[in-house]
């Protein structure tokens, strides 16, 4: 019953809210391609992976566990909850959402570029070889972490207007791919020449959250989280399912709302300028020799044949990503395209429509299947290694130092 009502609580909160980054399969997708780029081993880069997941886990699923679970029956849950309220306050920073329209300088947005770079570095480098956990706790910690960092940086580009900028009127220009087409220069790469944000030629903006009703640069509006820009307008009444391609008509690929390759290659714009940041990003990470000593111990980890009952629990950490993501509309999208509305149906094993995935029947359904898959049994109680290490050290808590608090930015320049 307990394992059930966990899922349930994760399927209900991930429905019902709009705080999240690039929908998982792009997180998932980006975070593959800084994997190959930098020559993790395939277990190493799901580990990332499943860091890169924790934002959104912990976010949603402890607000919502901390306003509404009530009675001596989940009594286990509350205290699972409780060990991890550090996390919970600090998921909410792990998005660049603009929290109450607080961010209005271009100064704050690189204070926090360089906050958490510093956190990354000495949590990876630091504060983990100082605790007593064993080499593949510390590995394991080392990879969720920087997955962790990745999700921040991604959700910039994500939910930014940073590609809505026409960078070649600027001192730093869209910079061409090998494989065709072209990104927009990353945060540092811009910084780097154009010296003192405040002084750019355009003030960054992202989406507020919560979304405000009547306002234009909301979290709704703002964001590519998925490849078709449609979206729960969760300011508006009803909550409609309505594309937003309107407001990202501007830019070097503008979308248009009656043309669906337009608004594709508006979201990829912004998927493959935060692949380039993130490649970046465990460069400068690298920069501070004690993280890069860490990451280089843990990046060739080879789970399958060291450690095969950790590899089930990895396993078993993934497939339950992906099966709560696509039940939630959250794998790419209410209907995701192609071979990922594929892959989502035969991962939950049933059709998930966006009418039926919000019906109590149909969560109730899914959680039964999940529950009784013996794949789940580590996930679905969120025990094992790569969720335990949360509780135990608190690494979102030991990340958001200094960015915020209570739900605020730190306001410093």
């Amino acid at each position: 019953m307990l394992r059930k009502l966990v899922v349930l609580l994760m399927l209900l909160t991930l429905l019902t809210s709009p705080a999240s980054g690039f929908d998982t399969f792009w997180h998932s997708e980006a975070t593959r391609k800084v994997a190959e780029a930098n020559g993790f081993s395939e277990d190493a880069r799901k580990i990332m992976q499943l860091g890169n997941f924790s934002p959104d886990f912990f976010g949603p699923v402890s607000d919502f566990a901390a306003n509404n679970l009530h009675g001596k029956g989940l009594d286990a849950l509350n205290q699972y909850v409780a060990k991890n309220v550090q996390d919970r306050d600090a998921a909410v920073f792990f998005h660049f959402d603009n929290l109450s329209a607080e961010l209005d300088h271009n100064s704050q947005f690189d204070y926090l570029f360089n906050r958490l770079l510093t956190n990354t570095q000495w949590v990876i480098g630091g504060y983990i070889k100082q605790t007593n956990a064993d080499e593949r706790t510390r590995k394991a910690m080392t990879l969720i972490v920087l997955g962790a960092s990745l999700h921040v940086i991604q959700d910039f580009y994500s939910h930014s207007d940073w590609i809505h900028n026409d960078f070649n009127h600027t001192a730093v220009k869209l910079i061409s791919l090998p494989g065709g087409g072209f990104r927009a220069p990353t945060w540092f790469e811009f910084r780097n020449q154009a010296g003192d944000p405040d002084k750019w030629p355009f003030q960054v903006k992202t989406g507020i959250y919560p979304p405000i009703a009547g306002a234009l640069n909301t979290h709704t509006h703002m964001n590519h989280d998925n490849s078709r820009l449609i979206y729960k307008e969760y300011e508006t009444q009803g909550q409609p399912l309505v594309s937003q391609a309107k407001y990202h008509n501007v830019g070097p690929v503008p979308a248009n709302e009656q043309d669906s390759a337009s608004i594709l290659a508006h979201q990829q714009l912004a998927f493959n300028t935060a692949v380039a940041a993130s490649i970046e990003w465990v460069k400068k990470v690298e920069e501070y020799s004690d993280a890069k000593a860490a990451i280089e111990s843990a990046k060739s980890w080879q789970l399958k044949i060291k450690d095969p009952k950790l590899a089930r629990e990895l396993e078993a950490g993934q497939i339950t990503e992906m099966a709560l993501s696509c039940a939630a509309g959250k794998w790419d999208g209410e209907d995701p395209p192609g071979d990922r509305g594929v892959l989502c149906r035969t991962v939950i094993d049933r059709t998930i429509s966006p009418g039926s995935a919000s019906s109590a029947s149909s969560v109730a359904a899914i959680i039964e299947g999940l529950a009784a898959d013996a794949i789940f049994p580590y996930a679905l109680k969120y025990t094992g290694k790569f969720w335990d290490v949360h509780k135990q050290y608190h690494l979102l808590d030991h990340l958001a130092d200094g960015i915020g608090a209570a739900g605020h930015y730190t306001k410093k320049q």
